[in-house]
């Protein structure tokens, strides 16, 4: 070894400046009344840097050697603050406490709920927060899970009928999971743009996740939320014409590091208005949104989903002039031909930058950029960067349809499958045949007596036409057609 090779050897694992810091695991659960609670923000005290609970209210930080104040909030229960000195692993618990909610002695006008001048006063600073940020960019990670509940007998009937296999307890449960982290990036009015850098579907290495975090940031400072399973815009609780729309009643004051916050509910005047019915946090004296839990049900006219509830947790990014939502919850339930399930997802925003600085044309009508290595990164990697720890139905779904990808994938398996399926029948005469090779991505069809080879016309009489039709699929799920 040369000397100059030695000494670098030296300053790299001898030099208290070059060593590499230990990571530490500090875990627990976080519940409330008893109850664990999902989707619960652990963020480190003045800062946005944190991770959120998953739906059995584990969560877990990595976090260097140090002594931190670890913060933990949820909708609708009290903020706990604790200090630490973190030197090793470790394992925390939270038990959250119920809104410490006492009403504040208010002159009531004419009979009015006190929840009025303060809606009053927040519909006034409204336009002052949905401007306030004139550009910002962040750093998003979000979770999407879909889940089958129940099918009907008769689609279990169906189901066996034609594929001759009976319906289990493995056809239900996580039907989709999707983990993605994207760079987020605003201009004011109207410019976004969304690059997403990492993404996993479950049992679909190829595949990229459909999560974007612009579809999850709705803001409640606009007139109208506009919803693309919703057949008109909702109106916002904090609209120029709420009351028109509205009613609110103050549920009571709680105070925090020496603020009080004013939990306000809101309910629709008429059940088929389009309206959101929950719960909104407002602070006293700035008049800001920092948090809400609403609502929509079918009475809103909603499709596709039969409840949807959408709950939001500001927090400051600066100083506490700037608050803005960093844990993002939408979640829903759906009923459609006796075939029931549920869903959620879950979005958390860090590293807020608020002056960004934009080349010239950054933003264009690109809005969303997936990049080519997204999908490349390994297990490991989610293991060290998922703010969001699996739960125990989500390890075994990874589990096994990545197990199940893997084994379909080979050469063997998709051979042995071609041989089954390309066996030619006498009913493939008449109404038609594939020959598959799944290994090379090609498919010949050629069409049945019955479905498409017998053609008439008023010159020719009955003729027979017979074309044959070649499906090629390249690796990147192209496919070019040709037709004989």
């Amino acid at each position: 070894m040369s000397l100059f090779r030695a000494l670098c050897f030296y300053l790299l694992f001898s030099s208290p400046s070059f060593l590499i810091s230990q990571v530490y695991s500090l875990s627990g659960k976080i519940s409330g009344s008893g109850e664990a609670l999902p989707f619960a923000s652990v963020y480190l005290k003045g800062t946005t840097q944190g991770v959120t609970s998953n739906e059995e209210g584990r969560y877990e930080m990595k976090l260097q050697k140090g002594v931190y104040t670890i913060v933990v909030q949820y909708i609708g229960y009290s903020k706990q603050e604790i200090r630490l000195e973190l030197s090793g692993n470790k394992i925390l618990n939270f038990d959250l406490k119920l809104d410490g909610i006492s009403l504040k002695e208010i002159t009531v006008l004419a009979g009015e709920d006190p929840a009025y001048p303060i809606i009053r006063a927040a519909i006034k600073k409204r336009n002052y927060y949905s401007d306030q940020v004139k550009a910002y960019s962040c750093e998003t990670y979000i979770k999407g899970l879909q889940r089958l509940v129940s099918i009907p007998e008769k689609f279990k009937k169906l189901i066996k009928f034609t594929t001759g296999e009976k319906v289990d307890s493995s056809m239900f449960g996580i039907i989709y999971l999707s983990e993605s982290q994207s760079h987020y990036y605003y201009q004011y009015p109207h410019k976004v743009k969304e690059i997403m850098f990492s993404s996993r579907v479950s049992g679909e290495s190829q595949s990229f996740s459909f999560n974007q975090f612009n579809q999850m940031k709705f803001n409640f400072y606009e007139n109208l939320i506009p919803l693309g399973f919703a057949e008109r815009p909702l109106v916002s609780p904090l609209n120029g014409n709420a009351f028109l729309y509205y009613k609110y009643k103050l549920l009571g004051t709680y105070s925090e590091e020496g603020k009080l916050f004013n939990k306000i509910e809101v309910r629709s005047k008429r059940n088929t208005d389009p309206c959101f019915n929950g719960i909104i946090y407002i602070q006293d004296s700035t008049w800001r949104l920092t948090g809400l839990d609403l609502e929509l049900t079918k009475d809103q006219k909603i499709k596709f989903v039969d409840t949807v509830r959408i709950k939001q947790l500001f927090s400051p990014v600066s100083g506490d002039s700037i608050w803005m939502p960093v844990n993002h919850n939408f979640s829903f339930t759906f009923h459609f031909m006796g075939i029931v399930g549920d869903g959620y997802f879950n979005a958390n925003a860090k590293n807020f930058d608020l002056k960004p600085n934009f080349i010239p044309n950054f933003f264009s009508n690109e809005v969303f950029v997936v990049k080519d290595s997204a999908n490349k990164k390994d297990s490991n990697y989610w293991r060290l960067h998922r703010p969001v720890p699996l739960t125990l139905e989500e390890n075994r779904d990874y589990f096994k349809k990545d197990s199940t990808e893997k084994i379909t994938s080979t050469d063997h398996y998709k051979d042995s499958v071609d041989k089954k399926r390309n066996k030619y029948k006498f009913a493939d005469a008449l109404l038609g045949y594939t020959y598959s090779n799944t290994r090379k991505g090609v498919s010949v069809t050629s069409p049945g007596i019955i479905s498409n080879g017998i053609q008439y016309n008023t010159v020719e009489g009955v003729n027979l036409i017979y074309n044959f039709t070649v499906n090629k699929t390249y690796e990147d799920q192209r496919i070019k057609r040709f037709n004989s």
